[in-house]
């Protein structure tokens, strides 16, 4: 099963081609450019790299968010866009399921956190059981970093934007239950994405493109602007 899987859920962007769960080929940008002006270069890079054509893939994931909104809509869009060209079918997957799936391996919980700005993160808790498989204790939310924290009992480990930005918060908050990921992990990659997703599709979690929606858990300010002007 040959997997095209992307990532723009945030400020960095990364776009990936796998073989099952081998990783052909991958490239992770963290420049601060606009990702609609590197995203299909990288794709086309990619594939002639690989000697692969676009209607080799048979599958086509991305993250739906949370995360930035500009960003979700490029790589949702983009994705939908190749795959009702190609006629082949999609995973949308969380951007913060991602980021906990690249930090298994501990046989803790997992609490991914993603930045939202205003003090908040995107956050949610994970177990790893050493399966494949995580299991979601917590369902992801929009709130910030100390209260999330007041949900969380015993060894966690930490990864993500929001991780870094409050890491002394988190600290403090489980005083010698808490580690953190080392800091390339706290950056969502493609790879990860397109091993998340062949399982899901192995697992028929595929979905027709027209059915792939962003996630946002927060409403954009043009929405919370135009509410208040009301």
């Amino acid at each position: 099963m040959n997997i095209l899987a992307l990532d723009t859920s945030g400020v960095t962007a990364s776009v990936a081609l796998l073989q099952d769960e081998t990783v052909l080929a991958e490239m992770f940008i963290n420049l601060g450019r606009n990702h609609s002006e590197i995203l299909l270069p990288s794709i086309d890079q990619l594939l002639i790299a690989t000697g692969l054509e676009l209607s080799a893939v048979d599958v086509f994931a991305c993250t739906v968010g949370p995360g930035s909104f500009t960003g979700i809509r490029i790589g949702v869009g983009t994705i939908k866009g190749l795959a009702l060209a190609s006629d082949r079918p999609v995973v949308g997957l969380s951007a913060l399921e991602v980021l906990a799936t690249g930090a298994t391996g501990f046989q803790r919980k997992i609490c991914p956190m993603i930045d939202a700005r205003r003090e908040q993160v995107y956050a949610g808790l994970y177990a790893d059981n050493g399966s494949e498989a995580l299991i979601n204790i917590i369902p992801e939310r929009l709130i910030k970093a100390n209260e999330f924290l007041e949900l969380i009992e015993g060894e966690t480990v930490f990864t993500g934007t929001g991780a870094v930005k409050y890491r002394d918060i988190i600290q403090r908050g489980l005083a010698g239950k808490s580690y953190f990921v080392v800091d390339h992990r706290n950056q969502i990659h493609a790879s990860t994405v397109g091993v998340l997703a062949g399982r899901k599709a192995l697992a028929g979690g595929l979905t027709d493109a027209v059915k792939l929606i962003p996630l946002y858990l927060r409403r954009s300010e043009a929405e919370e602007k135009m509410d208040s002007q009301c």
